[in-house]
């Protein structure tokens, strides 16, 4: 494979005609004539790849993983020579190399658009510039860094650029973006103001700038546009297109032939494989309704671990058992998802069809289906009766979003140990809706610690933000991925003994509750030593993968990009 700087420097960009059809390297080197090339120009910024979620089919995070399959993250196999490392490089380079050419276009164009035309056209194209770049330098940290398109000698030359430059850089294409775009858009929507700040102070928290990101999350904030949408379910469903919490997004639909549809994802009773699951780390993260975790709280029962617990954890894991007292249910039941009782355990070999009242044949416990969901967890954010397996849900791709705004608001103004109620309210501001809904009330946070602040605001992050690419980040930036990221992933045990060391003992599902640590990380250690659950595989993350390699390819035709990061 050509080395990418080298390949993008032998081709000129060109116009692009139709959106959904340009071939990513099409040369040209004619000037654009028409607006409409300029606008077609600016729109490849907004191409899916360039957004796509670090979660691979595997699952990099203690959040998420599929079956005992294993990401090359959690097993510690991450080098130079990965797929992911080289094509993540690859499409933000051409990202950037594209949307400079485009700059130099509107810079030197002239009669063919207006002052402002131009200016927000380069306002788009300098938020793209800088959302490349930042994610260039929080993944790979230093990296060549070009601020014009580079000829084919200068693209064997390159080396490195301290990640720090860059990102004043960085820091100064949001600026400008940020004075350029509009607050809104009346009709086509595109990026704005209000997004230029929150990513902004999304890479100025993953780079520990924390009064940078302060300030990006409040301006963002003093916008007064964005609020949270009513229902925390609703908003990641495929009907809701718009909402004015979303900040930055893409919208997917079959018109545009953008989609996000996956079969691993659906219940197996739904036609999908229920192949992909939250962790067991998950659900245990969650508090529950008294603010307590599930260690220090009378209210957990590890037999129906979904009841009395933050309702964003019904939201975002298809619950079962009894849910909360006085509704009937046992430990043994199931609940009505998407129409169809969902119920893993291994005695619910047949399950209710509330569409039609009869009871039909369970494909979703493993007492008949061998791969059922090992954990017995399925995800439900996002996920309704309009998922088709496997390619046409129309979900939108949240990029950010305004809760995130509030909560980077919110660790800023902690880490900077500048703690008053703005940052109690941002906090409580997220959890009032998530509780807005349900039968329980927030339990608000008054602590103004900073220690157990640390750890309320890092909890509701995996929270609110669970299933949404976001974890991985997190746990890089928070130096804590070394310790979350090493042990095991876990699951239930094979049928015969399930139902023999758990379901015949009355502890089903958990038969113990696992001890939250000071970070919020749960140890099931206990139930594996006592025989009431498996591990599904060893899981180790390396020091050197707290920065992915530069790509082998690129250090052998540009010998100035080496070394590599260490370790590699």
């Amino acid at each position: 494979m050509k080395n990418t700087i080298c390949l993008i420097a032998l081709l000129v960009f060109g116009a692009c005609t139709d959106l959904d059809l340009v071939p990513l390297d099409a040369p040209t080197s004619a000037p654009f004539t028409s607006k409409q090339q300029f606008r077609e120009g600016v729109n490849e910024g907004y191409r899916m790849f360039h957004w796509i979620r670090d979660e691979s089919q595997n699952g990099m995070t203690d959040d998420f993983q599929r079956r005992d399959a294993l990401d090359e993250i959690k097993a510690g196999t991450m080098n130079a020579e990965s797929a992911r490392v080289a094509a993540r490089w690859q499409d933000k380079y051409k990202g950037i190399s594209r949307m400079l050419a485009i700059k130099d276009q509107l810079e030197n164009q002239v009669g063919i658009l207006g002052e402002k035309e131009a200016n927000v056209l380069l306002g788009e194209t300098h938020f793209f510039l800088a959302s490349f770049w930042s994610y260039l330098i929080s993944h790979y940290g230093d990296v060549p860094f070009y601020e014009d398109v580079l000829s084919v000698d200068e693209a064997f030359e390159v080396s490195r650029t301290d990640k720090e430059v860059i990102l004043q850089t960085i820091y100064d294409y949001y600026d400008h973006a940020t004075e350029h775009l509009p607050v809104s858009y009346s009709g086509q929507q595109y990026v704005t103001k209000g997004a230029a700040l929150a990513m902004k102070a999304r890479i100025a928290l993953y780079m520990g700038d924390y009064p940078k990101a302060a300030e990006s999350a409040k301006a963002c904030m003093d916008l007064a546009v964005y609020e949270l949408h009513p229902s925390y379910s609703e908003l990641f469903l495929s009907g809701t297109k718009t909402s004015n919490e979303l900040i930055f997004f893409i919208p997917r639909s079959d018109a545009l032939n953008v989609r996000i549809g996956d079969a691993d994802l659906l219940p197996r009773i739904h036609g999908g494989w229920g192949a992909k699951q939250p962790t067991w780390e998950l659900l245990a993260s969650y508090e529950c309704v008294d603010g307590l975790p599930i260690d220090k709280s009378p209210l957990f029962d590890p037999q129906n671990p979904f009841k009395n617990r933050d309702p964003r954890c019904l939201a975002t894991i298809v619950p079962f058992g009894s849910l909360e007292e006085g509704d009937g249910k046992e430990a043994s039941d199931g609940s009505i998802y998407m129409g169809i009782e969902y119920n893993p355990h291994p005695d619910a070999l047949e399950v209710l069809n509330a569409n039609t009242g009869e009871m039909i044949y369970n494909h979703d416990t493993r007492a008949n289906k061998t791969f059922a969901s090992f954990n017995g967890l399925l995800w439900k954010k996002g996920l309704d009766e309009n998922w088709k397996a496997p390619t046409t849900a129309e979900n939108n791709h949240i990029v950010i979003r305004y809760a995130d705004v509030l909560l980077m608001y919110a660790e800023a103004k902690m880490e900077l140990n500048e703690i008053d109620n703005s940052v109690l309210a941002a906090i409580n501001q997220v959890r009032d809706r998530a509780y807005a809904q349900s039968s329980f009330t927030n339990p608000a946070v008054t602590t103004t610690n900073q220690e157990e602040l640390r750890y309320i605001i890092r909890n509701e992050r995996r929270a609110e933000l669970a299933f949404e690419g976001l974890r991985y980040m997190d746990l890089i930036r928070w130096r804590l991925a070394h310790e979350v990221l090493s042990g095991h992933t876990y699951g239930m045990l094979d049928v015969a003994d399930l139902k023999a060391k758990v379901v015949d003992e009355g502890l089903w599902f958990w038969a113990l509750t696992p001890e939250i640590d000071e970070n919020g990380f749960a140890n099931f250690n206990p139930l594996i030593e006592a025989g009431y659950a498996r591990t599904l595989n060893v899981i180790d993350f390396p020091q050197r993968q707290y920065l992915f390699p530069i790509p082998s390819e690129e250090i052998l035709l540009a010998p100035g990009l080496a070394p590599n990061n260490e370790g590699y």
